[in-house]
């Protein structure tokens, strides 16, 4: 006996500490195509920011940009760990208009695990020094994007 289909699942609050935010949510669709989400360009376009560059080998560098009314709010960073289909680690250095003096760089693990056709993701994001800025995150910003990540993959609108 198998077990049981998981339904549409709103992401959920792991845990949070002072400076890190973990967050779950069940995405329908397999863990190697939500890896593939991760770490491809052209899907984190459609899904995390709409300008995207990604060279997706251990040491490879990324960079997000998300153009918004306040400014540029830009994400670069490295993959530290690619497991594929299991696990992505990765630094996280924010620049824009929540830090308007610096950068906050911060960790970001991403850790997969499969339930059938579906997969859950847990996103730990740790290393929030800026009050601004984790609450942003504390707020949602996380939340959305498996919202828009779960859409893509599975087809169901967000």
């Amino acid at each position: 006996m198998g077990q049981p289909p998981h339904p549409p699942q709103a992401p959920r609050r792991a845990s949070d500490t002072n400076e890190s935010v973990t967050l779950a949510r069940v995405i329908h669709a397999p863990a190697q195509r939500v890896f593939e989400a991760w770490i491809d360009a052209s899907q984190l376009q459609r899904w995390l920011a709409p300008i995207a560059q990604a060279d997706a080998r251990v040491d490879g560098r990324f960079r997000l940009e998300v153009q918004a009314a306040d400014g540029s709010h830009i994400v670069k960073g490295k993959y530290r760990e690619l497991v594929r289909g299991r696990r992505i680690a990765m630094s996280w250095v924010y620049e824009g208009p929540m830090i308007p003096i610096g950068k906050e760089a911060t960790t970001v693990r991403v850790e997969l695990q499969s339930h059938g056709a579906d997969t859950e993701v847990r996103v730990h994001h740790e290393g929030l020094k800026n009050p601004t800025y984790r609450d942003t995150i504390r707020q949602g910003a996380w939340a959305e994007a498996l919202k828009q990540l779960d859409s893509l993959l599975s087809g169901r609108p967000a």
